[in-house]
């Protein structure tokens, strides 16, 4: 079903007459509040739940293994991001129109734009961290915790220069045609608007999307091998968790990637048929209005599948003496190699068993993988 936005865009008002941001929804209003009502406990929630996971990564030492830095700057962008765009949208949506004029429409776009376009490039760091870890395990050293902040501060750049490109003029931020969340201008015509959003859809969303398919479909086969290799060679306890630990990782990645394109792609889809379709022609703004707020409430899926499918954090509690213990590289790197550690003492090499039945060396691997 197509919408003709000229019914409920005027476009003699200039973006500068405060009459553009003041008008009230052109649909239904009790749906739109209902939703704005929504908005407002997924705003709760998504600060409860990314503030609790931010606060676990700078508490506790063991939840910060390099593929966890991306979900960490993650989890604090969507701890920005549930203190501003879902407040700003939700508390708009029960009054029926935006609330916030022009600084407040352009600020919630920018937030939002800015969180999309950044966990889409820092889910593909971790993916691409992990799988370079499962992989290549004898070269797992060089993916270390600086070189993962680097990285995820430069994913957070790019996605920020993307994010001001509106502002300096290829496109624009304005409102969205229930008027009450603001987003990039898709049903203008105009060439410069259209080669932004083709821009936008492949760069955001084509791109990161099939880094994360092709990453995880090779740790996945990884994993695949890796077990064969297990079950194939000495039954120890420690190949045992190992092949456990494994299946847990297979899990998180699954629905960590599933969330993310169960998240995004009805949005990307919607604005980027409306875009083409032209405001003539475009899809219904209450069937867009609730794509929207269905990817915005990504703020919240993200952390709560990262803390239900990770081996290291628990949803209820976290288990501080598994955290706060230190992780020896030469306890890893013997439990990996299933030899014994030769600590040295007064010059002396002293012999000990293998340590490959000690559940702490196992917790220390998981940490390295996780």
């Amino acid at each position: 079903m197509s919408f003709n936005y000229s019914s409920i865009i005027d476009e003699q008002l200039s973006r500068d007459d405060p009459l553009f941001w003041n008008r009230p929804t052109p649909v239904n209003c009790n749906t739109i509040r209902i939703m704005g009502i929504f908005l407002c406990i997924a705003a709760f929630v998504g600060i409860i739940f990314n503030g609790t996971l931010f606060y676990s990564f700078i508490r506790y030492k063991g939840l910060r293994s390099p593929p966890n830095i991306f979900v960490m700057f993650i989890v604090g962008m969507g701890l920005f991001a549930s203190c501003t765009i879902l407040p700003l949208t939700g508390t708009s949506s029960i009054y029926c129109q935006w609330l916030y004029k022009r600084t407040g429409c352009q600020l919630s776009a920018i937030v939002a734009f800015l969180y999309g376009c950044s966990s889409s490039y820092l889910l593909c760091g971790a993916s691409l961290s992990r799988c370079y870890i499962i992989i290549r395990p004898f070269q797992a050293k060089y993916i270390t915790v600086n070189r993962c902040i680097v990285i995820s501060c430069i994913a957070i750049f790019i996605a920020f220069i993307w994010t001001m490109l509106p502002v300096i003029g290829w496109n624009e931020y304005t409102m969205e045609g229930a008027r009450t969340s603001c987003c990039i201008n898709w049903y203008d015509r105009r060439t410069s608007y259209i080669s932004f959003l083709f821009f936008l859809f492949i760069v955001v969303y084509c791109i990161p999307l099939i880094i994360l398919i092709i990453a995880n479909t090779i740790t996945m086969f990884g994993l695949k091998q890796m077990r064969e290799r297990i079950e194939n060679g000495i039954q120890t306890v420690f190949n045992r968790k190992r092949i456990e630990m494994e299946r847990c990782i297979l899990k998180s990645i699954i629905i960590t990637t599933s969330g993310f394109i169960f998240t995004w792609t009805p949005y990307a889809i919607t604005f980027f048929v409306s875009a083409f379709q032209g405001k003539d022609y475009a899809i219904p703004p209450m069937a867009t209005f609730f794509c929207a707020c269905f990817a915005k409430t990504s703020v919240i899926w993200i952390p709560m599948l990262y803390a239900v499918t990770s081996t290291q954090f628990q949803l209820n509690f976290v288990n501080r003496d598994a955290l706060d213990q230190s992780i020896g590289t030469k306890r890893i790197d013997a439990t990996v190699f299933n030899a014994p550690i030769l600590p040295q003492k007064n010059g002396e090499i002293m012999m000990m068993k293998p340590i490959t039945e000690n559940i702490n060396d196992i917790q220390s691997i998981a940490t390295k993988i996780d």
